[in-house]
């Protein structure tokens, strides 16, 4: 909190410089800081809570996403004299929203606290915990003669993609970036939706229907976004939806969250499987990302993929690139590549293809302690893997190397992209088109070129 005031101290010091330096007072309206803190029903901090200011025609203004702390702060508001509204908005909560009124001669520092609602609960007779739905394709293979929709870890027969949706459930108990699930420890052997995030349906749609589906999703969210999520190496299908779950839930997404989920064993004796088969959804995935942009609505995708995702995603999206006739490039405005288990030299390859356009917001997270990486690079790789971090780090222009070794992990250091809470909290910045220097990160250099490395929240 020292910190905070200090800071909003020195801003308010320098406007009010810039004021004296500029001479007598104009007639244009005195630049504002608004402030303010979104907490839930219960009090407790929501991270991630999208706040804008609107106008009394409801036009948005401005718009933040709020920190950790729930905290949010927009700066140099040039608000003319009259009333204005500040909205939050989370995943899993109802709204809440604060008139205000500025005058002619009001303060140029405004603090405004907003709490959300608990929002009604769209399935089962618990109350304690909320329904995410995840729109999802794959080319794995659907199980035959079950009661209920199950998708294995091989190859669909004709290699074809299936289209649907998921619910899954997240407990009110939930917390920012970590992903509940049974545990043995705890002698949990099943799972329980008011403690654990827990797939609760899974419904198959004809393609047409998805995309529709798709777009109105889209289309009732204030961004018209999406977000394309690709996971990695032994992962089911089942964790794959879960994950996508979580993350829509932290970041607060608004539009639609879809899972792309190519055939992974989900063990791990299964790499060299799950390489050959990554490396066959390369085609799928290339035609379903055209899809999105062309049939989703959405003026903004994001792509997001994981450890060996990347080796579906990249070459997916380099081609789509170099293809003259593609002309959504644009459509993609934030491409993450996670801890990416890819050769560093065709990673390179691959990202500056990607990067020729020079429209998308692109960042690579590394860490020299994944383990996961470490093992693919001893056991079956001669060459370094991208995401490795440290002296090993990819920079490349017009790219975001950002190096999380400094961060806490579990034991394989693998999965922090959606289980660090700094670093979920970084990817939410990076999501709302903050570029560095964000809060968190410190410039470092490899030769004439700079990265960035993630320090820690205190």
């Amino acid at each position: 909190m020292r910190i905070l005031r200090a800071t909003l101290f020195v801003a308010i010091l320098l406007l009010t410089f810039c004021a004296f330096a500029a001479g007598p007072p104009s007639s244009a309206p005195t630049p504002r800081l608004v402030q303010g803190t979104v907490v839930g029903p219960t009090s407790i901090p929501v991270a991630g809570a999208r706040v804008d200011l609107r106008d009394a025609d409801d036009n948005i203004l401005a718009d933040t996403l709020s920190d950790t702390d729930g905290r949010f702060a927009i700066f140099d508001l040039r608000l003319a004299a009259g009333s204005y509204v500040m909205h939050a908005s989370a995943t899993g909560y109802a709204a809440d929203e604060k008139s205000f009124k500025v005058g002619a001669e009001s303060q140029p520092e405004l603090t405004i606290a907003l709490k959300l609602k608990g929002a009604s609960k769209e399935r089962g007779i618990s109350s304690r915990y909320t329904v995410v739905k995840v729109f999802y394709a794959t080319d794995r293979k659907q199980a035959v003669g079950e009661q209920t929709v199950r998708y294995l870890g091989v190859k669909s027969d004709k290699g074809t993609l299936a289209y649907g949706s998921c619910e899954v459930s997240i407990p009110e108990s939930h917390t920012f970036a970590q992903l509940e699930r049974p545990s043995v420890w705890r002698f949990e052997f099943h799972a329980d939706p008011d403690k654990h995030l827990m797939l609760q349906s899974v419904t198959p749609e004809a393609r047409d229907r998805f995309f529709h589906d798709v777009s109105a999703s889209v289309a009732a969210s204030s961004g018209k976004e999406a977000f394309v999520f690709v996971h990695g190496y032994n992962v089911s299908f089942e964790d794959a939806t879960i994950r996508t779950a979580q993350l829509a839930y932290d970041f607060g997404f608004k539009g639609a969250p879809i899972l792309y989920s190519w055939p992974s064993r989900a063990s791990l004796f299964g790499y060299h499987d799950d390489e050959e088969n990554v490396a066959q959804t390369v085609g799928n995935l290339k035609q379903f990302l055209r899809d999105v942009a062309q049939s989703s609505g959405a003026r903004v995708v994001h792509l997001i993929a994981h450890s060996m995702g990347n080796r579906a995603l990249l070459p997916a999206v380099s081609q789509l690139a170099a293809d003259p006739h593609f002309q959504h490039m644009d459509q993609f405005h934030t491409i993450i590549s996670a801890a990416p288990d890819v050769d560093r030299d065709v990673f390179i390859s691959m990202m500056q293809q990607i990067l020729k356009p020079a429209k998308s917001s692109v960042a690579l997270y590394v860490s020299e302690h994944d383990q996961a990486l470490a093992a693919s690079h001893a056991l079956y790789h001669a060459q370094h893997r991208a995401g490795e971090g440290g002296s090993q780090s990819v920079v490349i222009q017009g790219m975001d190397t950002i190096d999380v070794s400094a961060i806490s992990m579990d034991a394989l250091g693998h999965s922090y992209y959606g289980d660090s809470r700094s670093v979920v909290t970084d990817l939410l910045e990076f999501f709302s088109g903050k570029h560095p220097p964000r809060p968190g990160l410190t410039r470092g250099s490899v030769g004439s070129l700079g990265y960035w490395l993630l320090r820690p929240a205190n």
